[in-house]
């Protein structure tokens, strides 16, 4: 067998496969799931366009302002021997530099006849790379029958060939197109040496009275680091001008208020899921399309991993579920804490109609879906008022709304210190301040505020105009003094009260009055929140399937399958026979690549491959042990597996050996 090199296994004959059968069950809680897929295809749809919405008009004004210094510096090419360059500070999140480039490639390419070439650092180590793959991109135009490759030359030169980096290509180009000018992007301009962006400017600006070149650089930490880079015979020829644009973590921002806080939003992510998502993004510096795909996946497992998610689905007919969704209902966390409820206020009946009456209970979970949702957007509403006053008082520090958003969905804002400092600073603040904060929330456009804060601004507003000077609160430190005593030889300080005027006790009585209402608003924005009925279906908090979806541990499920194929097969030919054992035993009814992935185990850094196949056959052969050829072939497909999984390679020290790659657990 040893001058064979290979096997043809011929598996043995069986009859023909079974028809491949459904695995959905419509019946039981399964017979909403063509309702539960409805819904969220509604609901993400409008979800989507909302996204889309914000991640469009996100950098309208820096795209804007790049379009028009673009088509600025194609006119200004004549007469000028500076290269124009423009400086996009896009921020520390490379992952976000990519989604703003695309915006600008369409809009420039959209506005004007330009040119616009992304070029990055992998692809160009050297200039001639360089300028070959510049030259490459420019030329060339995108295939309409093929979707991501097919680039065909559109440059019809006749004479002698040139190589592929002469710029005279880009120039006979630019003249059959009439291409007004020429955009380089410089995406990650950053990773490029310095020594290869001098060269470049160098050998464009000698072309530049023939081709209008604009050069854009993406810069994720300063210009002044980029200017460093460049030598000062490189920045004469270089004519440039800055452009910020809104960070990934304002955009994020936007997004997740727009995703999880908008009042039109049906589901919305639990405390604990929406801060798992928000470390991933700050901790691995994700792009806020990565956001989005984490926010999808969420309303999907929630639809279609929850069956009494099918009560958010509009004008739901209880004709259209089940018995088993309503026995589903009695079976959650908030039902219970709903009974406890009735029991403590003395209502058996009503407690008792919900549990025996199915129609009862559906009538009730539609009404309290309804009045949960309505709750859900006054917290929101808390929230944002919270957010307009501490961006009126100067003093406080400024939490983002996302993290706002985790403490008042969590139960953790009601009664908190930070919400007692914040109106204990509200208490202090003269009237200038209160002024403009009660300006910014009634002109906010915030539904459900206290009638009484019209009332409050307009005595406010006589109060201040009978007065030039600022009104002062009596429980501003101003308004206090020390008082020194002597008592027994030592001296003693106490703060004392100063005599206020007249408008200032009138404006402490509106500033009284104000924030006993904002405390009372506070009141009723963040108490209910953790004891609604029904939360399991208004928001979503499960993060294990987030976890293992979008960080998965990989060596650990492979390294589990290998050792215990039991526990991924179900059947009881691979179970192990020792008990209590982490590992399966070796058994020729397992799979041929665990089998031989346990023997890897075994063996040290250097395998001999006739001792482990010798193993292998011991195991896996029948009674026809003289027949080799099916254990050699199962032997060589798991050997090949093995190596696919990079946990083996050819040793260079031994032909006959293999090296070792991996060990369990490390």
């Amino acid at each position: 067998m040893e001058h064979q090199k290979c096997y043809i296994y011929t598996p043995p004959t069986e009859s023909e496969p079974p028809a491949k059968k459904r695995k959905v069950n419509e019946s039981g809680l399964q017979a909403s799931w063509r309702l539960r897929e409805k819904t969220f295809q509604e609901l993400w749809g409008q979800q989507e366009k909302r996204i889309q919405t914000v991640l469009d008009n996100a950098n309208q004004t820096t795209l804007t302002s790049i379009s028009n210094f673009v088509a600025k510096a194609a006119e200004q090419t004549e007469g000028s021997s500076k290269i124009p360059i423009g400086l996009i500070v896009a921020g520390p999140s490379i992952a976000s530099h990519g989604t703003f480039f695309s915006q600008l490639s369409d809009r420039i390419v959209g506005e004007s006849r330009t040119c616009f070439v992304s070029i990055s650092s992998s692809e160009c180590p050297n200039l001639k790379t360089l300028l070959s793959t510049l030259i490459k991109k420019a030329t060339a135009r995108r295939s309409l029958d093929e979707d991501d490759e097919g680039l065909i030359t559109t440059s019809s030169r006749k004479g002698p060939r040139l190589l592929s980096y002469d710029l005279q290509l880009l120039y006979d180009y630019v003249q059959e197109t009439g291409k007004v000018a020429v955009v380089i992007a410089f995406q990650d301009s950053e990773a490029f040496d310095g020594f290869l962006i001098s060269e470049v400017a160098s050998v464009l600006s000698a072309w530049k009275d023939r081709v209008p070149f604009v050069l854009l650089f993406g810069i994720g930490t300063s210009v002044e680091n980029f200017h460093d880079k460049l030598p000062r015979s490189t920045l004469r020829n270089l004519q440039g001008e800055q452009f910020d644009v809104v960070q990934a973590e304002e955009i994020l921002e936007k997004v997740f208020w727009t995703t999880v806080c908008d009042e039109d939003t049906s589901l919305r992510l639990g405390p604990s899921l929406a801060q798992m998502l928000l470390e991933a993004q700050k901790d691995h510096l994700q792009s806020v399309e990565a956001f989005v795909e984490a926010v999808k996946y969420a309303f999907m497992s929630h639809f279609f991993a929850n069956p009494v998610s099918v009560f958010l689905y509009a004008d739901l007919e209880f004709s259209e579920i089940n018995e088993d969704h309503i026995e589903a209902i009695r079976r959650l966390p908030s039902f219970r804490k709903l009974a406890e409820e009735l029991l403590a206020k003395n209502q058996p009946k009503e407690l008792r109609s919900l549990l025996e009456d199915d129609g009862a209970l559906f009538d009730f979970a539609v009404a309290s879906i309804t009045s949960g949702q309505q709750e859900l957007v006054r917290m929101i509403q808390g929230i944002q008022v919270v957010d307009l006053i501490r961006s009126c008082i100067s003093k406080t520090n400024r939490v983002s709304r996302s993290t706002l958003y985790v403490k008042a969905a969590s139960g953790e804002l009601h009664g908190s210190a930070s919400l007692r400092e914040l109106l204990l600073s509200v208490k202090k603040s003269p009237s200038d301040v209160l002024s403009n904060m009660l300006d910014v929330l009634i002109d906010s456009g915030i539904p459900n505020l206290p009638e009484a804060w019209v009332q409050i601004q307009e005595d406010l507003e006589s109060l201040a105009g009978s007065t030039e000077k600022t009104l002062r609160s009596e429980h501003d430190i101003r308004n206090e003094t020390l008082r020194t005593t002597v008592v027994a030889q030592k001296v003693e300080l106490s703060k004392q009260k100063s005599t206020l005027s007249k408008n200032d006790s009138a404006y402490s009585k509106l500033l009284a009055t104000f924030q006993s209402t904002l405390e009372a608003f506070f009141e009723e924005c963040f108490a209910r929140v953790g004891d609604m009925f029904l939360s399991e279906v208004l928001m979503y908090d499960v993060r294990g399937p987030h976890r293992a979806t979008f960080a998965p541990k990989t060596r650990f499920a492979v390294e589990r399958a290998l050792s215990a194929p039991h526990d991924y097969l179900g059947c009881e030919c691979c179970k192990s026979s020792s008990k209590g054992g982490e590992e399966d035993g070796l058994s020729s009814t397992q799979p041929p690549t665990a089998i031989l992935y346990q023997l890897y185990l075994e063996s040290g850094t250097l395998i001999n491959v006739h001792d482990l196949w010798n193993a292998f056959h011991a195991i896996v052969a029948e009674d026809d042990e003289d027949d080799q050829s099916k254990s050699m072939a199962l032997f060589q497909r798991a050997l090949a597996e093995l190596k696919y999984l990079g946990l083996i390679k050819a040793s260079r020290k031994k032909t006959d050996h293999i090296a070792k790659l991996t060990w369990k657990g490390l």
